[in-house]
């Protein structure tokens, strides 16, 4: 035998032996443990993101950074009472929590709602701090994360029961700040404060923004994102 030739497939590559049926992506197993609603919104967030970028140097597609948030979602709420009995619906929020903001405002809301479900639609709502359709015509930048802020303060305050107003919204909150806090401090020790100056805020007040929407989120957050968010902020020096 000849063994410095490779053996000759059966059958070619571009030629199956038998066809197969398309598999129905929405048809999951029943150990599956999660719904078809989350492949439907991993779905729905890469089409509405498809043209957009990450602000890096490298042209990273955007879809990237929701699915880290959705991961952050799940690694900071699995297993934690709080946020056990929905943390499906805040993955899914989590993947589509910038659709609005980014890709038709208002109208892409109410779309989510009708998709996902009104919880679902209320923490994308409570992530969003714009609203407008086009987002070149967004409010001023400072007064805009300054009303989202309050916004915050408001979900993470305790209530009688001492539990936050809304725990779960603040979980993706945080997780979609920490993202971007991690990728702005990695890019600043490299490339020092100018890096900031692509930002609205600038250098002061990008440091500002972080800084404050975690200690508007700090009551609500559990102990190990508070320790890792704390890290990722001393990074970024705010």
């Amino acid at each position: 035998m000849d063994v410095s030739q490779p053996p000759t497939p059966s059958v070619p590559p571009d030629e199956p032996e038998a066809t197969e049926p398309v598999p129905d992506l929405l048809d999951l197993p029943p150990d599956a443990l999660y719904s078809a609603r989350l492949p439907m919104a991993m779905a729905y967030a890469a089409v509405m993101h498809s043209p957009q970028k990450r602000k890096d140097d490298l042209g990273t597609p955007y879809i990237t950074h929701p699915m880290a948030v959705a991961s952050l979602v799940w690694h900071y709420g699995l297993g934690v009472p709080a946020y056990e009995s929905e943390i499906e619906d805040l993955v899914i929020a989590a993947l589509l929590h910038d659709v609005p903001e980014d890709a038709g405002g208002d109208n892409r809301l109410r779309e989510i709602g009708a998709m996902f479900g009104p919880r679902v639609a209320a923490v994308v709502y409570s992530a969003t701090d714009s609203l407008a359709t086009d987002p070149d015509q967004k409010e001023p930048w400072r007064p805009r994360k300054e009303q989202h802020i309050a916004r915050v303060q408001r979900l993470a305050a305790p209530t009688d029961s001492g539990a936050p107003t809304d725990a779960g919204a603040c979980l993706v909150i945080a997780a979609d700040k920490m993202h971007n806090l991690s990728g702005t401090a990695a890019a600043v020790a490299v490339s020092g404060d100018t890096y900031l100056e692509r930002f609205s805020g600038g250098v002061t007040g990008t440091r500002w923004y972080y800084r404050t929407m975690f200690e508007a989120l700090r009551p609500a957050l559990p102990d190990p994102m508070i320790a890792d968010f704390s890290v990722r902020l001393a990074t970024l020096g705010a």
